[in-house]
Protein backbone atom coordinates (compact mmCIF):
# COMPACT_ATOMS: atom_id res chain seq x y z
CA UNK A 1 0.00 0.00 0.00
CA UNK A 2 2.82 2.41 0.84
CA UNK A 3 4.43 1.72 -2.54
CA UNK A 4 1.14 2.38 -4.35
CA UNK A 5 0.68 5.71 -2.54
CA UNK A 6 4.26 6.75 -3.35
CA UNK A 7 3.77 5.92 -7.04
CA UNK A 8 0.50 7.90 -7.14
CA UNK A 9 2.09 10.94 -5.52
CA UNK A 10 5.02 10.75 -7.91
CA UNK A 11 2.64 10.67 -10.86
CA UNK A 12 0.80 13.76 -9.60
CA UNK A 13 4.06 15.60 -9.08
CA UNK A 14 5.20 14.84 -12.61
CA UNK A 15 1.89 15.87 -14.20
CA UNK A 16 2.28 19.09 -16.17
CA UNK A 17 -0.20 21.89 -15.34
CA UNK A 18 0.33 23.39 -18.75
CA UNK A 19 -1.69 23.06 -21.93
CA UNK A 20 -1.73 19.79 -23.87
CA UNK A 21 0.68 19.76 -26.80
CA UNK A 22 -0.42 19.66 -30.39
CA UNK A 23 -3.04 21.53 -32.36
CA UNK A 24 -2.93 25.04 -33.82
CA UNK A 25 -1.77 27.85 -31.50
CA UNK A 26 -4.52 29.88 -29.82
CA UNK A 27 -4.13 33.56 -30.70
CA UNK A 28 -7.71 34.67 -29.98
CA UNK A 29 -8.54 36.77 -26.93
CA UNK A 30 -11.24 35.49 -24.57
CA UNK A 31 -14.75 36.14 -25.85
CA UNK A 32 -17.54 37.28 -23.54
CA UNK A 33 -20.51 34.93 -23.92
CA UNK A 34 -22.84 35.93 -21.07
CA UNK A 35 -23.34 38.49 -18.29
CA UNK A 36 -25.58 37.78 -15.29
CA UNK A 37 -27.90 39.50 -14.51
CA UNK A 38 -28.96 40.49 -18.01
CA UNK A 39 -28.78 44.16 -19.00
CA UNK A 40 -31.94 46.04 -18.14
CA UNK A 41 -33.00 43.71 -15.31
CA UNK A 42 -34.84 45.38 -12.42
CA UNK A 43 -35.60 44.28 -8.88
CA UNK A 44 -32.43 42.19 -8.44
CA UNK A 45 -29.67 42.28 -5.87
CA UNK A 46 -27.08 39.75 -7.01
CA UNK A 47 -24.26 38.47 -4.90
CA UNK A 48 -21.93 39.24 -7.83
CA UNK A 49 -22.26 40.34 -11.44
CA UNK A 50 -20.86 37.40 -13.41
CA UNK A 51 -18.89 37.81 -16.65
CA UNK A 52 -18.62 34.43 -18.38
CA UNK A 53 -16.05 33.79 -21.15
CA UNK A 54 -15.47 31.03 -23.67
CA UNK A 55 -12.16 30.01 -22.05
CA UNK A 56 -10.15 30.31 -18.87
CA UNK A 57 -9.03 33.89 -18.27
CA UNK A 58 -5.84 35.03 -16.56
CA UNK A 59 -6.14 35.73 -12.86
CA UNK A 60 -3.42 38.37 -13.17
CA UNK A 61 -3.96 40.44 -16.33
CA UNK A 62 -0.78 41.86 -17.92
CA UNK A 63 -2.33 45.33 -18.37
CA UNK A 64 -3.35 45.89 -14.72
CA UNK A 65 -2.05 45.38 -11.20
CA UNK A 66 -5.06 43.35 -10.12
CA UNK A 67 -8.10 41.88 -11.81
CA UNK A 68 -10.34 44.39 -10.02
CA UNK A 69 -8.50 47.28 -11.74
CA UNK A 70 -10.24 46.32 -14.99
CA UNK A 71 -13.74 46.88 -13.59
CA UNK A 72 -15.79 49.94 -12.64
CA UNK A 73 -19.08 49.98 -10.75
CA UNK A 74 -21.20 53.10 -11.16
CA UNK A 75 -22.29 54.48 -8.77
CA UNK A 76 -19.43 53.63 -6.44
CA UNK A 77 -20.04 52.05 -3.04
CA UNK A 78 -16.53 51.28 -1.94
CA UNK A 79 -13.96 49.82 -4.31
CA UNK A 80 -14.82 47.24 -6.94
CA UNK A 81 -13.75 43.69 -6.08
CA UNK A 82 -13.30 40.87 -8.58
CA UNK A 83 -13.18 37.13 -7.88
CA UNK A 84 -11.67 34.66 -10.36
CA UNK A 85 -13.51 31.41 -11.19
CA UNK A 86 -11.58 30.18 -14.27
CA UNK A 87 -13.99 31.09 -17.11
CA UNK A 88 -16.07 33.40 -14.90
CA UNK A 89 -15.25 36.64 -13.12
CA UNK A 90 -17.53 37.86 -10.34
CA UNK A 91 -17.69 41.60 -9.66
CA UNK A 92 -19.26 43.43 -6.73
CA UNK A 93 -18.76 46.61 -4.66
CA UNK A 94 -16.84 46.16 -1.42
CA UNK A 95 -19.69 47.80 0.55
CA UNK A 96 -22.49 45.93 -1.19
CA UNK A 97 -25.31 46.94 -3.52
CA UNK A 98 -27.44 49.86 -2.35
CA UNK A 99 -31.25 49.57 -2.49
CA UNK A 100 -33.30 51.31 -5.21
CA UNK A 101 -30.21 52.10 -7.28
CA UNK A 102 -29.50 51.61 -10.98
CA UNK A 103 -25.99 50.26 -11.51
CA UNK A 104 -23.67 50.13 -14.48
CA UNK A 105 -20.82 47.62 -14.31
CA UNK A 106 -18.03 48.28 -16.80
CA UNK A 107 -15.29 45.89 -17.86
CA UNK A 108 -12.40 47.79 -19.42
CA UNK A 109 -10.11 46.45 -22.11
CA UNK A 110 -7.04 44.50 -21.01
CA UNK A 111 -8.46 41.15 -19.90
CA UNK A 112 -6.35 38.22 -21.13
CA UNK A 113 -6.45 34.45 -21.31
CA UNK A 114 -3.79 32.18 -19.80
CA UNK A 115 -1.84 32.26 -23.09
CA UNK A 116 -1.47 36.04 -22.94
CA UNK A 117 -4.03 36.96 -25.62
CA UNK A 118 -5.41 40.34 -24.51
CA UNK A 119 -8.87 41.77 -25.22
CA UNK A 120 -8.70 45.21 -26.81
CA UNK A 121 -12.38 45.94 -26.17
CA UNK A 122 -14.46 46.28 -23.05
CA UNK A 123 -18.06 45.54 -22.14
CA UNK A 124 -20.78 46.89 -19.85
CA UNK A 125 -24.07 45.85 -18.31
CA UNK A 126 -26.70 47.66 -16.25
CA UNK A 127 -29.44 46.64 -13.83
CA UNK A 128 -31.37 48.07 -10.89
CA UNK A 129 -31.86 46.94 -7.32
CA UNK A 130 -35.13 48.90 -7.45
CA UNK A 131 -38.00 48.98 -9.89
CA UNK A 132 -36.84 51.64 -12.39
CA UNK A 133 -33.78 52.44 -14.50
CA UNK A 134 -33.48 56.15 -15.41
CA UNK A 135 -33.00 56.76 -19.15
CA UNK A 136 -30.49 59.55 -18.63
CA UNK A 137 -26.93 60.12 -19.76
CA UNK A 138 -24.03 62.55 -19.44
CA UNK A 139 -21.46 62.51 -22.22
CA UNK A 140 -18.38 64.62 -22.67
CA UNK A 141 -14.68 64.95 -23.37
CA UNK A 142 -11.69 65.40 -21.07
CA UNK A 143 -8.62 67.30 -22.26
CA UNK A 144 -5.18 67.77 -20.76
CA UNK A 145 -4.70 71.55 -20.84
CA UNK A 146 -0.88 71.53 -20.74
CA UNK A 147 -0.42 69.05 -23.58
CA UNK A 148 -3.49 70.16 -25.53
CA UNK A 149 -4.47 66.53 -26.15
CA UNK A 150 -7.28 64.24 -24.97
CA UNK A 151 -6.76 62.98 -21.41
CA UNK A 152 -6.96 59.26 -22.09
CA UNK A 153 -7.55 57.21 -18.95
CA UNK A 154 -8.75 60.14 -16.83
CA UNK A 155 -11.28 59.19 -14.15
CA UNK A 156 -14.63 61.01 -14.32
CA UNK A 157 -16.97 61.26 -11.32
CA UNK A 158 -20.45 62.77 -11.03
CA UNK A 159 -22.23 63.30 -7.71
CA UNK A 160 -24.88 65.41 -6.01
CA UNK A 161 -23.18 67.46 -3.27
CA UNK A 162 -22.49 66.88 -0.49
CA UNK A 163 -22.46 63.12 -1.19
CA UNK A 164 -19.13 62.60 -2.98
CA UNK A 165 -18.72 59.08 -1.54
CA UNK A 166 -21.11 57.42 -4.01
CA UNK A 167 -20.33 59.08 -7.37
CA UNK A 168 -21.29 57.77 -10.77
CA UNK A 169 -18.02 56.98 -12.55
CA UNK A 170 -16.53 56.56 -16.02
CA UNK A 171 -13.09 56.49 -17.64
CA UNK A 172 -12.08 58.64 -20.62
CA UNK A 173 -11.13 56.62 -23.68
CA UNK A 174 -8.23 57.25 -26.07
CA UNK A 175 -10.09 60.26 -27.52
CA UNK A 176 -10.87 61.64 -24.07
CA UNK A 177 -14.58 60.74 -24.45
CA UNK A 178 -16.65 59.43 -21.56
CA UNK A 179 -20.26 58.38 -20.96
CA UNK A 180 -22.31 57.96 -17.75
CA UNK A 181 -25.86 56.63 -17.86
CA UNK A 182 -28.87 55.73 -15.71
CA UNK A 183 -28.56 58.57 -13.19
CA UNK A 184 -31.51 60.21 -11.42
CA UNK A 185 -32.37 63.70 -12.69
CA UNK A 186 -30.58 66.26 -10.48
CA UNK A 187 -27.88 68.93 -10.47
CA UNK A 188 -24.50 67.20 -10.50
CA UNK A 189 -20.93 68.22 -9.87
CA UNK A 190 -18.75 66.53 -12.47
CA UNK A 191 -15.03 66.28 -11.87
CA UNK A 192 -12.24 64.54 -13.72
CA UNK A 193 -8.70 63.81 -12.64
CA UNK A 194 -5.71 61.60 -13.35
CA UNK A 195 -5.66 59.17 -10.43
CA UNK A 196 -2.00 58.18 -10.63
CA UNK A 197 -1.82 56.38 -7.28
CA UNK A 198 -5.30 54.77 -7.57
CA UNK A 199 -6.53 56.17 -4.25
CA UNK A 200 -9.77 57.58 -5.74
CA UNK A 201 -8.89 61.09 -4.54
CA UNK A 202 -7.34 64.22 -6.03
CA UNK A 203 -3.78 64.72 -4.79
CA UNK A 204 -1.99 68.10 -5.04
CA UNK A 205 0.18 66.99 -7.96
CA UNK A 206 -2.67 65.47 -9.99
CA UNK A 207 -4.40 67.51 -12.74
CA UNK A 208 -8.17 67.93 -12.40
CA UNK A 209 -11.17 70.03 -13.39
CA UNK A 210 -14.82 70.25 -12.34
CA UNK A 211 -18.09 71.67 -13.67
CA UNK A 212 -21.68 71.85 -12.44
CA UNK A 213 -24.47 70.65 -14.68
CA UNK A 214 -28.25 70.09 -14.45
CA UNK A 215 -29.40 66.73 -15.78
CA UNK A 216 -32.99 66.18 -16.90
CA UNK A 217 -32.57 63.56 -19.63
CA UNK A 218 -29.22 64.06 -21.35
CA UNK A 219 -26.35 66.53 -21.12
CA UNK A 220 -22.90 67.11 -22.57
CA UNK A 221 -19.88 68.83 -21.09
CA UNK A 222 -16.13 69.36 -21.54
CA UNK A 223 -13.50 69.24 -18.83
CA UNK A 224 -9.96 70.64 -19.14
CA UNK A 225 -7.75 69.20 -16.42
CA UNK A 226 -4.56 70.79 -15.08
CA UNK A 227 -2.57 70.86 -11.85
CA UNK A 228 -4.06 73.51 -9.58
CA UNK A 229 -0.79 74.99 -8.35
CA UNK A 230 -1.06 78.28 -6.45
CA UNK A 231 2.70 78.99 -6.84
CA UNK A 232 3.36 81.12 -9.96
CA UNK A 233 5.83 80.02 -12.64
CA UNK A 234 9.55 80.56 -11.96
CA UNK A 235 12.52 80.55 -14.31
CA UNK A 236 13.97 77.06 -14.58
CA UNK A 237 16.60 77.57 -17.27
CA UNK A 238 18.01 80.20 -19.62
CA UNK A 239 19.80 79.35 -22.84
CA UNK A 240 20.82 81.21 -25.99
CA UNK A 241 19.92 80.20 -29.52
CA UNK A 242 22.04 82.95 -31.09
CA UNK A 243 23.82 86.12 -30.00
CA UNK A 244 20.56 88.09 -29.82
CA UNK A 245 18.04 85.49 -28.61
CA UNK A 246 17.48 84.03 -25.14
CA UNK A 247 15.06 81.19 -24.46
CA UNK A 248 13.65 81.42 -20.93
CA UNK A 249 12.11 78.15 -19.68
CA UNK A 250 9.69 78.04 -16.73
CA UNK A 251 8.97 75.26 -14.26
CA UNK A 252 5.21 75.60 -14.76
CA UNK A 253 2.99 76.51 -17.73
CA UNK A 254 2.04 80.14 -18.27
CA UNK A 255 -1.55 81.36 -18.51
CA UNK A 256 -2.18 81.54 -22.29
CA UNK A 257 -4.48 84.55 -21.82
CA UNK A 258 -1.50 86.64 -20.66
CA UNK A 259 0.08 88.70 -23.44
CA UNK A 260 3.81 88.72 -22.79
CA UNK A 261 5.86 91.75 -23.83
CA UNK A 262 9.37 93.11 -23.28
CA UNK A 263 8.07 94.72 -20.07
CA UNK A 264 7.75 91.25 -18.52
CA UNK A 265 11.51 90.65 -18.72
CA UNK A 266 14.76 92.33 -17.77
CA UNK A 267 18.35 91.40 -18.58
CA UNK A 268 20.79 93.13 -16.23
CA UNK A 269 24.52 93.32 -16.91
CA UNK A 270 27.47 93.21 -14.48
CA UNK A 271 27.24 96.97 -14.00
CA UNK A 272 23.59 96.60 -12.81
CA UNK A 273 22.36 98.42 -15.91
CA UNK A 274 19.43 96.85 -17.78
CA UNK A 275 19.98 95.97 -21.43
CA UNK A 276 17.51 96.93 -24.14
CA UNK A 277 15.01 94.19 -25.07
CA UNK A 278 13.33 94.33 -28.46
CA UNK A 279 10.53 91.78 -27.86
CA UNK A 280 9.43 88.80 -25.79
CA UNK A 281 6.92 86.14 -26.73
CA UNK A 282 6.25 82.47 -27.38
CA UNK A 283 8.64 80.55 -29.61
CA UNK A 284 7.61 80.08 -33.25
CA UNK A 285 5.59 76.96 -33.98
CA UNK A 286 7.53 74.08 -35.46
CA UNK A 287 5.91 73.28 -38.79
CA UNK A 288 8.63 70.85 -39.89
CA UNK A 289 7.26 67.32 -40.32
CA UNK A 290 8.87 64.95 -37.84
CA UNK A 291 10.64 62.00 -39.41
CA UNK A 292 11.98 59.09 -37.41
CA UNK A 293 15.42 58.25 -38.88
CA UNK A 294 15.10 54.67 -37.63
CA UNK A 295 12.04 54.11 -39.82
CA UNK A 296 12.78 54.09 -43.57
CA UNK A 297 10.52 56.08 -45.80
CA UNK A 298 8.03 53.95 -47.71
CA UNK A 299 8.63 53.58 -51.43
CA UNK A 300 6.49 55.57 -53.79
CA UNK A 301 3.37 53.59 -54.53
CA UNK A 302 1.59 53.46 -57.84
CA UNK A 303 -1.96 54.80 -57.83
CA UNK A 304 -4.55 52.04 -57.80
CA UNK A 305 -6.41 51.28 -60.97
CA UNK A 306 -9.76 51.94 -59.28
CA UNK A 307 -9.90 54.38 -56.38
CA UNK A 308 -12.42 53.76 -53.61
CA UNK A 309 -13.75 56.71 -51.69
CA UNK A 310 -13.27 56.53 -47.91
CA UNK A 311 -16.66 57.15 -46.35
CA UNK A 312 -15.41 56.88 -42.74
CA UNK A 313 -15.04 60.30 -41.12
CA UNK A 314 -12.84 60.51 -38.04
CA UNK A 315 -13.64 63.62 -36.01
CA UNK A 316 -10.70 64.67 -33.86
CA UNK A 317 -11.64 66.39 -30.59
CA UNK A 318 -10.56 70.03 -30.37
CA UNK A 319 -9.70 71.54 -27.01
CA UNK A 320 -11.73 74.71 -26.35
CA UNK A 321 -8.80 76.60 -24.78
CA UNK A 322 -5.43 77.69 -26.18
CA UNK A 323 -2.49 75.51 -25.14
CA UNK A 324 -0.27 77.18 -22.50
CA UNK A 325 3.44 77.69 -23.08
CA UNK A 326 6.39 77.17 -20.74
CA UNK A 327 9.11 78.85 -22.84
CA UNK A 328 9.54 82.47 -23.92
CA UNK A 329 11.97 83.87 -26.51
CA UNK A 330 13.55 87.18 -25.49
CA UNK A 331 15.10 89.20 -28.33
CA UNK A 332 17.93 91.53 -27.36
CA UNK A 333 18.85 94.79 -29.11
CA UNK A 334 22.57 94.09 -28.92
CA UNK A 335 24.58 90.87 -28.67
CA UNK A 336 25.52 89.67 -25.21
CA UNK A 337 29.21 89.55 -24.28
CA UNK A 338 30.73 86.05 -24.08
CA UNK A 339 31.93 84.78 -20.68
CA UNK A 340 29.80 87.44 -18.94
CA UNK A 341 27.17 86.75 -16.28
CA UNK A 342 23.76 88.42 -16.67
CA UNK A 343 20.75 88.42 -14.38
CA UNK A 344 17.61 87.42 -16.31
CA UNK A 345 14.43 88.50 -14.54
CA UNK A 346 10.82 87.53 -15.29
CA UNK A 347 8.20 89.98 -14.05
CA UNK A 348 4.53 89.28 -13.22
CA UNK A 349 4.36 85.93 -15.00
CA UNK A 350 0.92 84.41 -14.44
CA UNK A 351 0.19 80.72 -13.87
CA UNK A 352 -2.89 78.74 -14.89
CA UNK A 353 -4.72 79.67 -11.67
CA UNK A 354 -4.08 83.37 -12.27
CA UNK A 355 -1.37 83.76 -9.61
CA UNK A 356 1.45 86.05 -10.83
CA UNK A 357 5.00 86.39 -9.53
CA UNK A 358 8.59 87.39 -10.29
CA UNK A 359 11.69 85.23 -10.54
CA UNK A 360 15.34 85.64 -11.49
CA UNK A 361 18.20 83.48 -12.72
CA UNK A 362 21.85 84.13 -13.55
CA UNK A 363 22.94 83.26 -17.07
CA UNK A 364 26.57 83.22 -18.20
CA UNK A 365 27.16 83.56 -21.92
CA UNK A 366 29.43 80.70 -23.01
CA UNK A 367 32.73 81.41 -24.69
CA UNK A 368 32.68 81.13 -28.49
CA UNK A 369 33.82 77.83 -29.90
CA UNK A 370 37.44 77.87 -31.11
CA UNK A 371 37.91 77.87 -34.88
CA UNK A 372 38.62 74.46 -36.38
CA UNK A 373 42.26 73.60 -36.80
CA UNK A 374 43.55 73.77 -40.37
CA UNK A 375 45.32 70.63 -41.59
CA UNK A 376 49.09 71.03 -41.78
CA UNK A 377 50.37 71.65 -45.31
CA UNK A 378 53.27 69.35 -46.18
CA UNK A 379 56.49 71.12 -47.01
CA UNK A 380 57.31 71.35 -50.71
CA UNK A 381 60.59 69.55 -51.42
CA UNK A 382 63.27 71.72 -53.06
CA UNK A 383 63.66 71.32 -56.82
CA UNK A 384 66.41 68.97 -57.88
Amino acid sequence: MRRLIAVALLGLACASPGLPPGGPPDVAAPQLIKVTPDSGTVGVRPKEVLFRFDEVVAERPPAATTLADLFLISPRNGVATASWHREVIGVKPSNGWRPNTAYTVIMQKGLADIRGNVRNTGAATFFSTGTIIPRTRIAGTVFDWVSGSPAAGALVESFVPPDSIHPYVAVADSNGAFLMEHMPAARYTIRSYVDRNKNLAIDPSEPWDSVSISLADSARTTLVIFTHDTIPPHIREVRATDSLSLVVSFDKPIDPSQTLTAANFAVIGPDSAPLAIVSAGPPPKDTTPKVNPAVPLPPAARPPARARADTVTVVKPVMPRPVPISEVVVKMQRPLTPKTAYRVRAIAIRGLLGKAGDSERVYTVPAPAPPPKQPATPATPPPT
